[in-house]
């Protein structure tokens, strides 16, 4: 498989990779219905590391682009529909729909600490205690945030939920970046977090709501206070 490396400096690596995979399946190089190569060839073929790849197969595992069949992954769907999901995603990053991806995820994420509140057993607890745990052992490292509201969503026991916030969290890992490692951030998000857990735990769906829309306004603070880099 003669696939394109992309550069390892780019700043939005993982979704270089989706890309790099998104034009092998548009192009025929993989082929739906086809097992992927291994994860140690891909990831030699495009250049990149295997973490970066293993992000990316998971967003689309939860797409239902690529099926997991024990230790193969078979290609599910065509280019197009990876690319519109992907497409949903980068809308997300412009700066003239930041508002509007705030509104998204208020209405979304409130959302799911209500039905977590209602559904979530003590294994998506364990779970969510869990995130905030990691959290606090590596506070700067953006997927054990990605962690946390994944569980929650899960915890909500819809899968169109879950599967759209673990998308949208995974790949917008450049805006955490901004101020994840800021301790100011740390300390509140971290406050904000267990204040969540908290309330889900005791089935509190009031403040459960509360708490998450306080913990978004932080965020979009912080976004506001420290805009994009580049």
């Amino acid at each position: 498989m003669q696939l394109e490396k992309i550069q390892i400096a780019s700043p939005k690596l993982p979704e270089l990779v989706m890309q790099a995979l998104i034009s092998a399946i548009d192009n025929g190089q993989i082929r739906v219905g086809e097992e992927l190569p291994s994860e140690r060839d891909l990831a030699e073929t495009l250049g990149v590391g295997r973490g970066s790849l293993r992000e990316c197969l998971a967003i689309l595992e939860f797409l239902g682009a690529v099926e997991n069949r024990g230790n193969r992954k078979v290609v599910m769907r065509d280019a197009d529909y990876i690319q519109k999901a992907v497409s949903f995603v980068r809308i997300s990053n412009k700066a003239d729909t930041q508002e509007d991806f705030g509104e998204f995820r208020r209405i979304n994420e409130v959302a799911i600490v209500g039905l977590a509140c209602q559904r979530a057993t003590e294994e998506d607890l364990t779970a969510i205690h869990l995130a905030i745990e990691h959290l606090e052992q590596e506070p700067d490292n953006y997927m054990n945030d990605v962690e946390f509201h994944d569980a929650l969503a899960v915890a909500s026991h819809n899968v169109m939920l879950a599967v759209t916030m673990h998308l949208v969290n995974s790949m917008i890992a450049d805006i955490r970046e901004r101020f994840l490692g800021r301790p100011d951030y740390q300390r509140l998000t971290h406050e904000s977090h267990c204040a969540i857990y908290e309330a889900v735990r005791m089935r509190d769906i009031p403040r459960a709501q509360r708490e998450m829309e306080l913990h978004l306004r932080i965020v979009e603070e912080f976004s506001q206070k420290y805009p994009d880099r580049n």
